[in-house]
């Protein structure tokens, strides 16, 4: 499984996504019991179906599936079409500082990256904004990969992920409430706020070149 997880792996990253290993396997083994069920064949015998061929179609769909974050595109060359309150923006690069550091506990101090990269992309979009306060425009595909990060991060903790060290178990649904009122917030940013997108997994935009 992990030998599969790593070939779709490489499938996703050749049209820019990167998607935590574990993460796949995870996907594997739900996608293997799904045929194995539906074809009354066993698990292993239905692995045979996941050739490089299947794989590059599920990497494709999973594409698909975070259409709206525009994945493996640069945010900092989309069109800036959301004005983001300055009490949204604080609240959001917050909310990105405990989710890198919830996955940093979680995964290791490598895998921070997507929460990382957002703050400092919030940053320059500050920087850069050329109109007045209090408001910045920010790219929509930001704000939903924002909302869905910031979603999954609430879920793991409602879940029982690991907290950071030096956060007692006790804040735990505190923080859970809080990440989800962030990404609460967030989602009514974005035109036509009922829809709810993403696939669950934690998709980090690469340099497409």
């Amino acid at each position: 499984m992990s030998t599969t997880a790593s070939a779709l792996g490489e499938e996703l990253a050749r049209i820019g996504l990167t998607v935590p290993a574990d993460r796949l396997e995870d996907l594997l083994t739900d996608r293997v019991a799904a045929v194995a069920e539906r074809m009354h064949i066993t698990e292993r015998t239905a692995r045979q179906y996941f050739d490089r061929h299947a794989l590059r179609t599920l990497a494709r769909e999973l594409a698909l599936s975070i259409k709206d974050e525009a994945p493996g595109a640069d945010l900092l060359t989309l069109p800036r079409t959301i004005a983001m309150p300055l009490s949204a923006l604080g609240a959001t690069i917050a909310a990105l500082v405990e989710v890198a550091a919830l996955t940093s506990a979680n995964t290791g101090p490598d895998e921070p990256t997507t929460a990382l990269s957002m703050i400092s992309t919030l940053g320059v979009l500050t920087r850069e904004h050329a109109g007045d306060l209090p408001t910045v425009f920010v790219p929509e595909p930001l704000v939903v990969r924002a909302v869905r990060l910031i979603e999954n991060t609430a879920d793991l903790v409602q879940q029982g992920c690991t907290l950071p060290r030096g956060v007692a178990e006790d804040v735990r649904p505190h923080l859970q409430k809080a990440l989800s009122e962030d990404a609460a917030r967030l989602r009514g940013l974005i035109p036509g706020t009922g829809r709810r997108t993403g696939s669950g997994l934690w998709a980090v935009p690469d340099d497409p070149r």
